[in-house]
């Protein structure tokens, strides 16, 4: 594939001016020499043959002339060729600059027979720059931004051959749209015409998450490089944990429970699971999982009264140790500390309601007007419930927006008076819900979610007396259901610390109210939402955490390194958050608080790029190349923009002038003749 392209294209508009030497040819004669003969025996056939030598000169100044200016403009825009055609002499390719990104994601650790995925990806790069030569220019990047803020430089490629040895995982990768970008945003500041991007990965389906939308920005040849891997693979890992309070937990003991998962076509047996506290194993549990099952297991916990506690469920897996455990924390204050919630409604809340809720919180909640709330009912509660709003108010979506991103709770009760907005359609935290219509078929409650901890607990027994007369048909993408009724229509939904009901808490709308599982269904909600400590604290790698003690502090990283901080009066953020583990706030040496972080479980699946993805990519991209793990060599290193032509046009030009000169000097020669 040829592609000719200009440095200085806008040149190519003098182009036009190859018409000058035709109009000059069509609009001014030359005149004829007269010559008086005192015979004119030969003249007639001196003239016919004199034109046409004039005729033929005239013809060919004119090409000349033409190609004279053609060859010019040409030149000063700087055409270049490129091509894709593989080079047999690596060492005799043209000067090149080149971007190679390592994959260092946590799946890059798999340990695929004797080494690693990342050891195949580091043995790779080495083969690169030992196929570039002195003329050339490198830059490393990784999937980790803070490595690549320090690594944002081009050397010869001799001399990053130790900082390849010297990249590990990242707990905090980021999307290769990103890395894209930053290569190409670098590649764009150099003056180098022939430039390429190597990215060596084990081609994880998704890293490649969202890279629509940077395909029109990328101008670079990107050739993928695979790693060589074994197609099935196993991987077990801990995808989360919560905290059970005694009074929730069906053996009326404080529980920790996780959820393990086999992300594998195969049966695992044997799997051990252990309860880790303050660094001490306190109970393991064997379980078996079969292909792609998920299991929840449960750990009963004491509290002794410590300040803090900090721990974690770890599954044994050899494979990929990197989302094996799941950390997190707590101080034991949570343990039956009465959830904060406020109602914010114009409307009377139904005795039952109101009841259950003085239950909760020993009569210590509120019902406030949508124009009540403010910054400090904010600070001071943590779940709000959210009934019969009709619409949503630019301060009320304000306030909403405001709890959602402190890590605070809404329950989201709708009434009939949402009819009155023809859109139907919120949007809180970018998450979308539309209620498209009212149905009131009555149906009964036919799934429950068994692994989420508001629900987990209850059973289909439980409800069978539960007749759903009247319901909202919601749409969310974004909510996982936690009841559903028999049409498959989902009666309370979730997502995060968002919790939506499809039915109003009124006897013409159900007789769950009258339901013994009514008040301990809300009693979960208020233990789950409405408590600041009423699940374990974690964190996801990457994102800062507040600092509220005052004064002179350290913080203890998870790999043991000790970085001092000085807070003033103004509360501050902790930003170095890349490692998964524990971080520990400490005050003349008295732990303050813990803070645990985990890696996101995206990758633990270890699911590969498609064909079919592939394919759509490089539609969407027409300089992408995926490559083959035992044939990438031939196809690097060849997209050749060393062939500038400029200077052969230039010794073109020069010999058309002279070319010119001779023929304008033959033709004044004949004309006089």
């Amino acid at each position: 594939m040829f592609n000719l392209s200009f440095l200085n294209s806008i040149l190519l508009f003098g182009l036009l001016a190859g018409i000058i030497p035709v109009l000059i040819h069509l609009f001014v004669k030359h005149q004829p020499k007269i010559v008086y003969f005192s015979s004119l025996r030969f003249l007639k056939q001196i003239q016919k043959n004199q034109a046409r030598i004039i005729k033929l000169c005239q013809i060919l100044l004119l090409i000349t002339r033409i190609l004279i200016i053609i060859c010019l403009i040409l030149a000063l825009s700087r055409p270049v060729i490129k091509t894709l055609i593989p080079s047999t002499n690596w060492r005799t390719h043209a000067p090149t600059i080149a971007v190679m990104i390592i994959d260092n994601s946590f799946s890059m650790n798999y340990l695929d027979g004797s080494s690693t995925l990342l050891d195949r990806a580091k043995e790779i790069a080495t083969e690169i720059t030992e196929m570039l030569n002195d003329n050339d220019k490198v830059m490393l990047l990784t999937l980790n931004n803070n490595y690549n803020l320090q690594n944002s430089y081009f050397s010869i490629p001799s001399k990053i051959k130790d900082k390849i040895n010297k990249i590990s995982i990242t707990d905090n990768s980021q999307l290769i749209r990103s890395i894209l970008l930053k290569a190409e945003m670098e590649l764009s500041r150099v003056d180098v015409i022939n430039k390429e991007i190597y990215f060596i990965t084990d081609n994880q389906k998704y890293s490649w998450e969202n890279i629509q939308e940077v395909t029109q920005r990328l101008q670079t040849d990107i050739f993928i490089i695979p790693v060589p891997q074994e197609k099935d693979k196993i991987n077990l890992t801990t995808v989360s944990t919560w905290f059970v309070p005694k009074l929730l937990s069906a053996s009326n003991r404080s529980e920790i429970r996780a959820d393990i998962k086999n992300f594998s076509e195969k049966k695992i047996n044997t799997v051990i699971v252990s309860l880790i506290i303050d660094n001490i194993t306190k109970e393991e549990k064997v379980i078996s999982l079969n292909p792609f099952q998920s299991k929840q297991i449960s750990f009963e916990f004491q509290d002794k009264g410590e300040r803090f506690y900090f721990g974690s469920v770890k599954v044994k897996d050899e494979m990929l140790p990197d989302d094996n455990s799941f950390y997190f924390s707590f101080p034991s204050r949570s343990i039956g500390k009465l959830p904060k919630i406020v109602v914010i409604s114009e409307y009377d809340i139904p005795f039952q309601f109101s009841t259950a809720l003085d239950i909760i919180t020993e009569n210590k909640w509120e019902r406030l007007t949508p124009e009540d709330i403010n910054d400090d009912i904010i600070t001071n509660n943590h779940l709000f419930v959210f009934y019969r709003l009709g619409e949503f108010s630019d301060k009320l979506e304000f306030f909403a927006n405001e709890i959602l991103q402190n890590g605070k709770s809404i329950f989201l009760i709708p009434g009939e008076e949402l009819l009155n907005n023809s859109t139907h359609e919120i949007r809180l935290d970018n998450k979308k819900v539309r209620f498209e219509s009212l149905i009131t078929q009555s149906s009964k409650i036919e799934f429950i979610n068994k692994l989420h901890p508001i629900s987990a607990i209850f059973s289909k027994q439980m409800f069978q007396k539960t007749r759903i007369d009247k319901m909202w048909n919601i749409i969310a993408p974004d909510f996982s259901s936690l009841f559903s009724s028999g049409n498959d229509n989902s009666i309370f939904l979730i997502n995060d610390r968002f919790l939506i009901s499809a039915i109003d808490f009124k006897e013409n709308w159900s007789n769950l109210i009258y339901q013994t599982a009514f008040p301990v269904l809300l009693y979960h909600i208020g233990e789950f939402l409405g408590g600041e400590e009423s699940r374990l604290n974690n964190y996801t790698t990457g994102i800062p955490f507040p600092i509220e003690t005052k004064g002179a502090i350290e913080c203890q990283l998870p790999n043991g390194e000790i970085i001092p901080i000085f807070i003033g009066k103004e509360m501050e953020t902790f930003t170095q958050t890349d490692q998964q583990g524990h971080y520990f706030l400490s005050n003349d040496d008295v732990l303050q608080t813990v803070y645990s972080f985990n890696v996101p479980r995206e990758e633990s699946n270890l699911t590969l790029i498609s064909e079919r993805d592939i394919k759509s990519l490089q539609n969407l991209i027409y300089r992408i190349h995926f490559l083959e793990p035992d044939n990438w060599k031939i196809h690097i290193l060849t997209s050749r923009y060393g062939y500038e032509f400029w200077k052969i046009l230039f010794w073109i030009v020069l010999t058309l002038l002279v070319i010119e000169m001779i023929l304008a000097y033959s033709g004044k020669k004949a004309v006089s003749c």
